[in-house]
């Protein structure tokens, strides 16, 4: 789809949507609520729903607490249980349901978590779970059906919640481009015994157990169980999954006191699954996209089995009136064992398989701790009503890894995984030892780094008439340990560096905010080690870390209860590490390149009749390199990005019991980006997306069915991946997911 056509669609459904949001809906149909901001969640918390029920008004923001959305000065999209329910398979990833950001663009394998905010890179290590960061990576994610609701932080909000670990932001950047809040499933107001049976895909069933009960003189304990087991096949032909975990929520609410735990264990394993690829060579086009529904490893053969726990805990006491005490505290331990490509599948501009591709055994275990404490709490100074939060924080992280390549015992190398004439459109073919190459159960434990940091936060919204002022620092010591051998200790690291934030919000009305923001932060330096053909002339030398920064201005506006709209422009400078050579020759590595993200991203959230509601929004994205080795890139898109991207939903509510609902996602033309600057471009596509939901009766239980039908046109297309090296990855096929919920 070309560039005019998204605009004019965009156009159109802007149209469509904004010329009837000035009919009024019925008062039958709002439920309101009045909610205080904590640090903690109450275990019996009720948001108020934006206009077309997809979206919440409030989020979680950090150390903040609830805040309203209209009055965060940046961007916030709080993400509704009902929505996570209706759109998210419960047997799948959370991409289902962060696809409804604007600002996010999702689309990976199941075995990995990638996804990109405002252009930037990052993956599932950008998840807070009851806001504790660091329970999962790249290859690991979420348990679906334990979320909740979803707060999605997107700019210079990332660093307000603590201390930021450089495995989360990556160890030169200092900070993610966002951070994605995930508030598990918790104990509601009614009792209830739900039992799920599920189908999809190609033989997948699952079944769901979730039990909510309460207790007490006042009903102020809540227990939440909730357990899965699924086993089958996925749209992908041959692909397969097995899932099982059994999980636990309780909370109580007190007088003066609330308490949150969570924890329980997974197991999980997932077959044939690999879809990112690399075109390598010197290509002189990109080539067509193969069979969505084509698996390109061996169901078999190719695996990945992970199993842990995680366990949080968040209280908040209150000392006064004007002063809370809060703890957030967490836990968990994930371990993976795997046979896999390593890395990706290359592939030459023909579709044919590049000869070295390589698959690998690899062993990976995680434990993470998490443990933050301080005080909230508000007080006046003159007009001026302040409401701060000071707290200190300790995150551990000690990760093991190993890798082992297969053999191919012809050659006495790790290459010749497939046999010749091997592509992406005839079928592949894998050589006979490639199957006698799994020794992932046999591996053991190999320190890759561990990871220790501490930080002392502050923060103060000031709240002064209709001016709302935000500043928050962050003084953060990091301790990062890499490996045991000698060569893996030169990149050891010590830092002492502090991350700020600060933001404006001006509300002439309740209905109408105009902010900015903005954060600088840092994170650990960057050692220098030379490795394979690279013989750096400061090997050895510790680069000091660099700052970030993340700027953003906009506009919120909320008219007659039936519309809301968020329009911000961004500019964000992500420091990159790069080689140079001096006037003698000698390679030399430094931190003063450079990626730029420039762009405005526009959400709206409708309900323009008592039947009809409407989300969505558009992206446009300026990502550039702007100083890169030798002047190699400079100027180029930054890899993977796309110029445009947008998504738009529109719901029909025949009646309070059912709902349809369709969404219609866009990403424009991605860059593959060339030595000689040239650049190649991965092609746009449109997806449609159909859910429907209805609740009923059946001699007497209530029954709640959810039907899902993802990619309805079958549509086959690679979907570009921002900032990973020309990487890209093949879309998932046609699926459809049914289910049917009991309630007793």
């Amino acid at each position: 789809m070309s560039k005019k056509k998204n605009l004019l669609l965009s156009s159109i459904m802007c149209s469509l949507i904004l010329g009837v949001s000035a009919v009024p809906v019925s008062a039958e149909t709002i439920e309101t609520f009045n909610l205080d901001e904590m640090v903690v969640e109450s275990s019996r918390n009720h948001k108020t729903p934006l206009p077309g029920g997809f979206n919440n008004d409030s989020s979680r923001v950090g150390l903040l607490g609830e805040t309203e959305v209209i009055k965060a000065p940046f961007t916030v999209q709080s993400i509704t249980e009902d929505t996570v329910s209706k759109m998210a398979m419960p047997n799948q990833d959370l991409d289902t349901v962060l696809s409804n950001v604007p600002a996010i663009r999702t689309g990976t394998s199941p075995i990995k978590t990638d996804f990109s905010i405002r252009g930037v890179c990052t993956n599932a290590a950008s998840y807070y779970v009851n806001n504790i960061p660091g329970f999962f990576i790249m290859a690991t994610g979420p348990i679906t059906h334990t979320v909740g609701s979803i707060d999605a932080l997107i700019g210079p909000a990332s660093t307000i919640n603590g201390s930021t670990p450089s495995y989360q932001a990556g160890p030169l950047t200092g900070a993610t481009p966002g951070a994605i809040y995930l508030n598990t499933k918790r104990a509601g107001e009614n009792d209830f015994i739900k039992y799920t049976q599920t189908f999809a895909g190609h033989g997948d069933y699952g079944e769901y157990l979730d039990i909510s009960q309460r207790f007490g003189k006042d009903r102020n304990i809540g227990v939440r169980i909730y357990g899965q087991y699924d086993d089958g096949g996925l749209a992908i032909s041959g692909a397969g999954q097995r899932k099982k975990n059994l999980f636990a929520n309780i909370s109580y609410e007190g007088e003066t006191t609330k308490t949150n735990v969570f924890g329980g264990y997974y197991d999980q394993k997932l077959m044939g699954t690999e879809r990112r690829f690399l075109l390598t060579g010197d290509p002189t086009k990109i080539p067509d996209a193969p069979d969505a529904s084509k698996s390109f490893d061996d169901p078999s053969l190719m695996h990945q089995d992970t199993n842990g726990y995680m366990l949080t805990f968040n209280h908040q006491k209150k000392l006064g009136e004007h002063v809370n005490w809060f703890v957030n505290a967490g836990a968990n331990q994930s371990v993976m064992r795997r046979y896999i490509y390593d890395g990706e599948i290359d592939i030459l501009d023909d579709g044919s398989i590049a000869s070295d591709t390589a698959v690998w055994s690899d062993f990976i275990h995680i434990r993470n701790q998490y443990l933050q404490t301080g005080l909230k709490g508000d007080f006046m100074t003159g007009m001026a009503k302040h409401n701060y939060a000071v707290s200190v924080d300790r995150s551990h992280r000690k990760m093991y890894k190993r890798g082992v390549d297969a053999i191919n015992p012809a050659t006495g190398k790790p290459s010749g995984t497939f046999k010749p004439g091997s592509s992406i459109y005839d079928g592949i073919i894998l050589n006979p030892w490639v199957y006698q190459g799994d020794i992932s159960s046999t591996l053991t434990k190999n320190l890759q780094h561990e990871e220790t940091d501490v930080s002392l936060n502050f923060m103060d919204k000031v709240e002064v008439g209709k001016l709302t002022l935000l500043a928050a620092a962050s003084h953060r010591h990091g301790d990062y340990v890499r490996g045991t051998t000698k060569n893996q200790q030169k990149n050891n690291v010590k830092d002492n560096n502090w991350a700020t934030t600060f933001g404006l919000s001006y509300a002439p009305t309740d209905d109408l905010s105009i902010y900015a923001a903005k954060a600088n932060s840092r994170n650990r330096g960057t050692a220098v080690v030379a490795s394979g053909k690279k013989n750096y002339e400061n090997d050895g030398e510790i680069l000091p870390s660099v700052r970030n920064s993340n700027a953003e201005v906009g506009v919120k506006y909320k008219a007659n209860d039936n519309l809301m709209m968020t329009l911000a422009y961004f500019d964000m400078k992500q420091p990159q590490t790069m080689d140079v050579k001096d006037a003698a020759g000698k390679l030399w590595l430094t931190n003063n390149g450079l990626n730029r993200y420039k762009g405005v991203d526009f959400s709206l959230n409708a309900s323009f009749a008592d039947k009809w509601n409407a989300f969505g929004g558009f992206e446009w994205l300026d990502a550039r390199q702007e100083k890169t080795a030798n002047g190699k890139y400079d100027g180029c898109h930054v890899m993977g990005s796309a110029e445009w991207s947008s998504v738009w939903g529109l719901e029909y509510k025949p009646d309070e019991d059912t709902s349809f609902t369709g969404r219609l996602s866009y990403v424009g033309v991605g860059k593959y980006v060339k030595g000689n600057k040239e650049e190649l471009d991965i092609p746009s596509h449109v997806t449609l997306d159909l859910f429907a939901s209805h609740k009923a009766s059946i001699n007497g239980v209530p029954v709640k069915f959810i039907a899902a039908c993802y990619n309805v046109a079958n549509d086959s297309h690679w979907i570009a991946q921002a900032g990973q090296n020309n990487k890209f990855m093949l879309n998932n096929p046609r699926s459809f997911m049914l289910s049917a919920e009991f309630e007793f």
